[in-house]
């Protein structure tokens, strides 16, 4: 019974193992922005070494320039809302190790590509601001 029991969580972890790692080489795979993925948008922007906070903050304020109502997510995320044309649109903003994502899901690509000035200019702001 000890034997088999051994046997099925040997299995199960090496199950997880192979699932956590089979993930993380899709996710690196779909990192290639310009790809066309439907699930990212083709806006990534590189954020360096910034803290999680700074670069939220920078996204926070460059969504409510454009109108967007700016809802933190999670730690690296946020919720950016906008209604065009009565039809509510939705976007997710993750902080990566060294950039920001956000996902399409029928959002325009031009005002995906809005955001992404405006988030840009907010980095800048605060790159310049923080020497």
């Amino acid at each position: 019974m000890k034997k088999v029991l051994s046997i099925v969580v040997a299995s199960v972890a090496t199950l997880a193992l192979i699932t956590g790692c089979s993930a993380t080489a899709g996710a690196d795979k779909s990192a290639d922005m310009e790809s066309g993925d439907a699930t990212l948008c083709k806006t990534a922007v590189y954020v360096g070494d910034r803290t999680n906070k700074s670069v939220l903050k920078a996204v926070e304020s460059a969504g409510e320039k454009n109108g967007w109502r700016m809802t933190h997510f999670k730690a690296n995320a946020m919720i950016a809302e906008k209604i065009i044309d009565n039809k509510a649109i939705s976007t997710t903003i993750q902080v990566a190790k060294e950039h920001i994502t956000c996902s399409k899901d029928h959002v325009p690509q031009n005002e995906l590509e809005n955001l992404r000035s405006s988030i840009v200019e907010e980095l800048k702001k605060d790159k310049s601001g923080s020497h």
